[in-house]
């Protein structure tokens, strides 16, 4: 093994592997309706493992606002699962005007229209790596949840090309990553978290939208720093 193959597999992987980890928690948190699965997943040690909380603030306040719910000892109850789906739904979904609507589009777009420019810009990078959106021509390609996703595949992918020694193609996934976070997530996720802090009714929600806020502004610095390794 070379010193840059080395220096890679210590260094470059251990920050893919939690950038998996990151997305895959978040795309589950505002992709659909908490489901009794993911909420029995989650637990103190993996919410504590969240990575980058020592460097944030907003990342290791909305961890503590999430575990303190998790304390509760009616946290799995019928009742506390009713009133999380209810969030959710009354956030994200309907049937009223939605306080924190979870499309890039509505914020976006001057007649804040779904399935408009904004929509088919994310859909074209989402076909550069042959991925299509769960429920297309459903749901809105530019939907939170979705665009989350699509950071944990191309994370996932990267993860890939590092064991196939692909060098040159982590680094186009990287910029293409970093791409997204500016021209989408980063454009308009600031103004979805304020919105879901400001309306959320559960503990549960206002720390998710913190982790989130926190965590793309720092994973943004993340892949500036990997894009700069000599590969």
């Amino acid at each position: 093994m070379t010193n840059v193959e080395k220096t890679i597999r210590e260094t470059v992987l251990p920050l893919l592997e939690l950038r998996v980890s990151a997305y895959n928690l978040l795309r589950w948190a505002f992709l659909q309706e908490p489901s009794k699965e993911f909420l029995q997943s989650l637990s103190e040690s993996v919410l504590q493992e969240f990575p980058f909380q020592d460097e944030n603030t907003e990342i290791s306040q909305g961890v503590q606002d999430i575990i303190n719910q998790l304390q509760q000892p009616d946290f799995l109850s019928e009742e506390t699962y009713d009133r999380l789906h209810w969030d959710y739904t009354r956030m994200f979904i309907g049937p009223y005007e939605l306080p924190a609507p979870p499309w890039e589009s509505a914020y976006l777009n001057e007649e804040r229209l779904l399935f408009q420019k904004e929509t088919l810009a994310v859909r074209r990078a989402y076909l550069k790596y042959s991925l299509i959106a769960k429920e297309y021509g459903h749901e809105a390609d530019d939907h939170l949840g979705l665009e989350l996703d699509f950071m944990y595949q191309l994370s996932l992918l990267a993860i890939q090309k590092i064991h196939e020694e692909d060098y040159g193609g982590i680094v186009e996934i990287l910029l293409d990553q970093q791409d997204f976070l500016d021209e989408h997530l980063l454009k308009w996720v600031p103004d979805f978290c304020q919105k879901t802090e400001q309306s959320a009714q559960t503990k549960f929600y206002q720390g998710m939208a913190k982790i989130l806020h926190g965590y793309l502004m720092i994973d943004r610095q993340a892949v500036a720093e990997l894009i700069s390794y000599e590969y």
